[in-house]
């Protein structure tokens, strides 16, 4: 498949951080042959563009109850109870 080169006012797929959608975007500088800042087509905001990846992401940290949790060692559930139905079926005499 043959990809046009970009161009100004050219239409691209991006990451909106406003609209927190992929959405079209309109081209509005390139610096070479790389697309740099791109307005989107939605909401009208200028952002860089992000080659439609999303925001920054932040490094995942455990929760406080999961470091809790794996601080303690497993502990042994006790069965529950089970109760015993009358074989008769009859109700009380």
């Amino acid at each position: 498949m043959n990809e046009r080169p970009a161009r100004l006012g050219g239409t691209v797929e991006d990451y909106c951080s406003k609209c927190k959608l992929l959405l079209d975007h309109a081209i509005q500088a390139i610096a070479g042959e790389t697309i740099s800042t791109v307005v989107c087509k939605t909401c009208m905001t200028t952002h860089a563009y992000r080659q439609g990846r999303s925001g920054r992401k932040k490094p995942s940290k455990p929760s406080l109850f999961d470091q809790i949790l794996a601080k303690r060692p497993p502990t042994r559930v006790a069965a529950m109870p089970t109760t015993k139905k009358s074989s008769d079926g009859g109700e009380g005499e």
